[in-house]
């Protein structure tokens, strides 16, 4: 299991590996599209430890991770 909110002891939101592998994987209409919310964090917890681990540059991770924000807010707020 992979928790998504790791930073949060009182509401975690846990994963199976199988799902997450299915998440990252999803491209509606591009990487930084997202359908749900479960999609969304799998994706920007995918990108934070790809960056942790050095397998991003930081300049890479920035762009996602704005894209992936900001196509969230205009999708569903």
């Amino acid at each position: 299991m992979i928790n998504l909110a790791h930073l949060s002891d009182e509401f975690p939101i846990d994963i199976s590996e199988k799902d997450f592998e299915k998440m990252i994987a999803m491209k509606t209409i591009g990487w930084t599209q997202c359908d749900s919310e479960m999609e969304w964090l799998s994706k920007l917890y995918y990108l934070r430890k790809g960056v942790k681990e050095g397998k991003i540059s930081k300049e890479d991770f920035h762009q996602k991770e704005k894209a992936l924000v900001i196509n969230w807010w205009e999708k569903w707020c």
